[in-house]
């Protein structure tokens, strides 16, 4: 029975200490600041990461409230990420330890310490406090309207009179190009996010969804002729600047393209190639009927990775509809061209457009066509 009576009174205390800590009232010294850090190497950190400190000296308080949390363990993992449903959750981590998490990864922490009045930080404590709960905590991730970012932009836009400014440098054009802006160095992950993503991305920026983009609208936001950002440092900046890798350019994928170009002169090379770009053109086409995600639709991708190339094992050139077939492939890969010839897409894809055309003129005989006529 003690054992009992001990487990209940540390049940008690803890929700009376749970319920106290979301009711606490910060002291005059407390200080709100939103933490910016760098880009890192794995793909889910190749643009950053957006929290938010609360430090109190008075009520002991030093926390940095982080919405970029999931569960890498989570059932179908994947599978929910692709379809959109994946749950990211809400938490806080004591300053000293997520400072040296980034600190080991070598990625920058920049830290911009807001100009609020002691009713605007006790609102964002309160916010903060209210995202924790357990019905509150967790929200479905999208790429570009809800992320790590967005949730601490619509928390402060919560508070302060005038929202963040949005129209900064480099969030100005689309969202396509802004975050090949970030890709530079990073060719084939480039080409894979520009495949994949579909027309919603070629659409101006509205949002401040990306870290260091909402590090400069902070900086330039003003409330009552006041700045939002009274102080800015430099937590941590790395000492080595990254490198690219060699191979991983577009350089390298362009003579990676000229070696299959040599490569698809052999029938059953080009048969292949075409067939996989057939079965990637599916793929898109499937997921914009699975994906919850509105980037993934409306994707012009399968215009280049067409399914027709499916049928190419099939499609004998004694058929009567052949040339129908032929014109069909030839339509669609031109109209991906067409449909994309002011969007950065056409650009990043360029090598695996050059060489499917090859591959397509060689399949269909357009080469031999062209000379004949010639002569």
């Amino acid at each position: 029975m003690r054992k009992i009576y001990a487990l209940l009174l540390f049940c008690l205390t803890t929700i009376l200490s749970y319920g106290q800590m979301n009711e606490r009232t910060l002291s005059d010294q407390a200080i709100v600041s939103v933490i910016t850090c760098g880009t890192g190497d794995q793909l889910y950190s190749l643009f950053g990461h957006t929290a938010i400190r609360i430090y109190d000296p008075i009520e002991r308080i030093d926390r940095v409230y982080n919405y970029g949390m999931f569960d890498f363990r989570a059932p179908n993992f994947y599978g929910k990420f692709v379809k959109g449903d994946l749950l990211y959750f809400a938490t806080y981590d004591s300053y000293r330890d997520f400072v040296m998490n980034y600190m080991y990864d070598d990625r920058a922490v920049y830290e911009q310490v807001l100009n609020l009045t002691q009713q605007q930080k006790q609102k964002v404590f309160d916010e903060l406090s209210t995202s924790l709960l357990e019905e509150n905590k967790y929200y479905v991730y999208k790429f570009i309207d809800q992320n790590c970012t967005t949730k601490v932009v619509d928390i402060l836009n919560k508070v302060i009179p005038t929202p963040v400014k949005v129209d900064v440098e480099g969030n100005t054009t689309t969202y396509r190009t802004i975050l090949n802006s970030y890709l530079k160095s990073r060719y084939f992950e480039m080409l894979g996010i520009n495949l994949i993503f579909g027309s919603k991305v070629n659409k101006e920026s509205n949002l401040l969804f990306l870290p260091d983009k909402f590090m400069l609208g902070l900086a330039e936001t003003k409330i009552n002729n006041q700045p939002l950002v009274s102080e800015t440092i430099d937590v941590f900046v790395p000492q080595n600047n990254k490198q690219g890798i060699w191979w991983d350019t577009m350089w390298f994928a362009s003579v990676i393209a000229l070696f299959f170009a040599v490569a698809v002169v052999n029938s059953f090379v080009r048969k292949t190639f075409l067939f996989l770009l057939g079965l990637l053109g599916l793929f898109f086409f499937g997921v914009a009927f699975y994906s919850l995600h509105s980037e993934l639709l409306w994707n012009n991708s399968i215009l280049l990775c067409s399914p027709l190339f499916l049928l190419l094992p099939f499609v004998k050139k004694e058929y009567t509809w052949r040339g129908k077939y032929n014109l069909a492939v030839i339509v669609s890969v031109l109209a991906f061209t067409v449909v994309n010839i002011v969007s950065q897409k056409l650009f990043v894809s360029l090598p695996l457009v050059l060489l499917t055309y090859f591959a397509v003129a060689l399949e269909f005989q357009l080469i031999n066509i062209v000379r004949v006529k010639k002569e």
